[in-house]
């Protein structure tokens, strides 16, 4: 009888996802037109529900424009001979009150040596559903500053991973810089190329919220 109720409470556990009292929301998969390849976030279990139909609004344009290009590559390898590749994915990365934070990610192979992924974060405000840029962070010069120099300063310190010759004005920190939040402060997330070789994948590099506060 105990063996069929632990039975029981796993099938539970498995069918239903935990909510912890402290998150900000509840994340699932969404597959866009049954296309496996194409997977994207489903945003729940907020309090306002026109907040969380303003997320999801905002996840629904990001796949639909990542649809366009992913027949754009189908269409340009069909045309060129070459071997198509186009998905998305995603990774819950901060989810506690009031803040969420999902980076997405798109790789596209579309001929050559490999193919390249974009991250692009999504970071929310789960009490009015607003969209919180780096920008919304950083506001002022001297904070910008501040934290290009924590990010030229851990670079440096790592020659085998980023540019050996990286200089501060390469390092480019705007509206559309990724990030994610943490319990510590943020993390910046850059894309392939944008501060080491595409062997070192998209960095990701903590910035501590005593810097920029």
């Amino acid at each position: 009888m105990k063996r069929t109720i632990v039975l029981f409470i796993l099938c539970m556990m498995i069918a239903f996802p935990v909510f912890a009292d402290n998150q900000a929301a509840l994340v699932t998969d969404e597959i866009y037109k049954d296309i496996e390849a194409l997977k994207y976030p489903y945003v729940s279990e907020i309090e306002k529900e026109k907040v969380a139909d303003k997320i999801n609004q905002t996840f629904e344009m990001y796949i639909e424009k990542a649809y366009l290009a992913y027949e754009e590559n189908v269409q340009l390898g069909e045309k060129l001979d070459f071997p198509a590749e186009y998905m998305t994915d995603y990774q819950l990365k901060y989810n506690k009150n009031p803040y969420l934070s999902i980076l997405t990610s798109n790789y596209i192979y579309s001929g050559g040596a490999h193919g390249n992924t974009f991250i692009e974060s999504f970071n929310f405000n789960v009490k009015d559903g607003k969209r919180i840029y780096l920008t919304n962070i950083l506001k002022e010069k001297e904070q910008i500053e501040v934290v290009r120099d924590h990010v030229w300063e851990y670079a440096t310190e790592r020659p085998d991973i980023f540019y050996p010759d990286l200089k501060k004005e390469d390092i480019h920190l705007t509206k559309d810089t990724a990030f994610y939040f943490t319990d510590e402060g943020i993390t910046l997330v850059f894309q392939q190329y944008e501060i080491a070789p595409y062997v070192s994948g998209n960095q990701e590099i903590e910035v501590p919220s005593e810097l920029y506060e």
